[in-house]
């Protein structure tokens, strides 16, 4: 029974640590997930504020190759956020007009990275006329990312640790007072007095039903005493 008891006290303490471990690691993913998605949110609406800027000059006559300030304003924003390899507008053939990287205009524009947040300018007719690119780079999200991979396990290992002594501890606690309990049932000099006087009327039952005499004097001052109770 003390074995049985000690591998189920351990199975126990394994998965309250399974527990911790599994919630530490869905609470990474969600948070690295996170993470990535505010940092796109915000480059998207960086775009979105570049994209209008360039709508507005297009309303006054001025088209997206002659706004000449974009250089300046694109560099300016790309220095904001050091997760950018450049911020470019790229015309609608795909050739970058301007760019916070001067060595990237004229060039042509990646058709699908996957590492880039984009917003399409219009004009008034709701007809695109060029298009804002934010390249990032991945590495950076994923310092990110791993620094609260970092921060989150630094947490969550104590945790499990923690975890598993709790579960250790009170399942020896119970085991001790669990073997108490049952030395305690079997010794009857140490029941309670209505346990051990039911017991003793069990004891002189058997003796008459053993013996086929009358019933002892016991059994019927028991029978009795019963009897005056009710």
């Amino acid at each position: 029974m003390t074995r049985t008891a000690l591998w189920l006290i351990g199975v126990f303490a394994l998965i309250a640590a399974a527990c911790v471990a599994f919630g530490a690691y869905f609470s990474t993913v969600t948070l690295v997930n996170a993470h990535r998605s505010a940092v796109e949110s915000r480059f998207a609406m960086t775009a979105e504020r570049l994209a209008g800027v360039v709508e507005r000059a297009a309303a006054l006559g001025i088209a997206p190759p002659a706004q000449a300030t974009l250089a300046a304003l694109l560099a300016s924003e790309a220095r904001i956020e050091p997760a950018l390899r450049s911020i470019d507008l790229v015309d609608e053939h795909g050739v970058v007009l301007f760019s916070s990287d001067p060595a990237r205009v004229g060039t042509a524009a990646e058709p699908a990275s996957p590492h880039a947040v984009r917003r399409t300018a219009l004009n008034d007719f709701d007809e695109p006329i060029a298009r804002v690119v934010m390249r990032y780079d991945p590495q950076v999200l994923d310092a990110g990312g791993a620094a609260l991979r970092a921060d989150l396990w630094r947490v969550a290992w104590p945790s499990l640790i923690g975890a598993a002594a709790a579960t250790l501890a009170v399942g020896l606690l119970l085991a001790v007072a669990l073997r108490r309990a049952a030395r305690r049932a079997a010794d009857p000099s140490r029941w309670p007095s209505a346990a051990r006087a039911a017991l003793a009327d069990v004891d002189l039952a058997h003796a008459f039903l053993d013996g086929g005499h009358d019933a002892p004097a016991g059994l019927k001052d028991a029978v009795a005493r019963r009897e005056g109770g009710r």
